[in-house]
């Protein structure tokens, strides 16, 4: 279950929602990157799904297959990834709220 957060939101518009998630999806298959050779992995597919009713609601789904093992815990590869998703979208927000 991904932590709750309140930071107050900026106003979001959808296009806004949709930048957000690409640019996460940007950063976290890049903080992969950073851990684990890309010549490694076989299949890497990151999703950020953002939704904005009452309060917004964050999900990152990853699917990452190694092509060869480089000794490094998949597990912990994707609980961090998700763990730096988070943390880099609490980031943006308060950037964008400041703005």
């Amino acid at each position: 279950m991904n932590p709750v957060f309140e930071i107050g939101l900026p106003e979001l518009s959808a296009s806004d929602l949709e930048q957000l998630t690409e640019e996460c999806e940007t950063a976290i298959t890049r903080h992969i990157f950073d851990k684990i050779p890309q010549k490694s992995i076989s299949e890497l597919t990151v999703t950020c799904i953002l939704d904005l009713d009452k309060t917004l609601e964050f999900e990152v789904q990853l699917d990452l297959e190694q092509e060869y093992d480089t000794g490094h815990s998949l597990d912990d590869i994707l609980e961090e990834a998700n763990k730096f998703g988070t943390e880099w979208l609490e980031k943006r927000l308060a950037e964008m709220k400041t703005q």
